[in-house]
């Protein structure tokens, strides 16, 4: 019996620990990002022409770097924006094009973003 009880704990201990690590308990940024994502295509689509232009800078690729690295370089300190935010304004900016299809040697619009 006690054998039984054993191997019942540790299967719920491991089956616990293994949720927590994979989907996790506690709300934190994760959530509320899952929600803006939920949210953000429909209000761009529904209020396109109230948004501001989004202020820009045009940048040539170079090997080895990526929109996220480009747009980090083009601002001393940490980014006001999440990287879904970027992401998304760096396909408004270029036609839906996306991040992973940047080639080297051509030239893209990047999101600059106030501090």
């Amino acid at each position: 019996m006690k054998k039984l009880l054993i191997l019942a704990f540790v299967i719920v201990t491991i089956s616990s620990l293994y949720y927590d690590l994979t989907i996790g308990t506690l709300p934190g940024k994760n959530d509320q990002v899952a929600i803006a994502d939920d949210i953000q295509p429909e209000k761009a689509g529904s209020n396109e022409l109230l948004q501001d232009p989004i202020p820009f800078q045009e940048v040539i690729v170079e090997p080895g770097y990526t929109v996220l690295s480009i747009v980090e370089h083009l601002h001393t300190g940490p980014i006001p924006a999440t990287i879904q935010e970027v992401i998304y304004d760096f396909k408004q900016l270029n036609n839906g094009t996306e991040p992973e299809h940047i080639q080297i040697g051509q030239s893209y619009y990047f999101p600059l973003y106030d501090s």
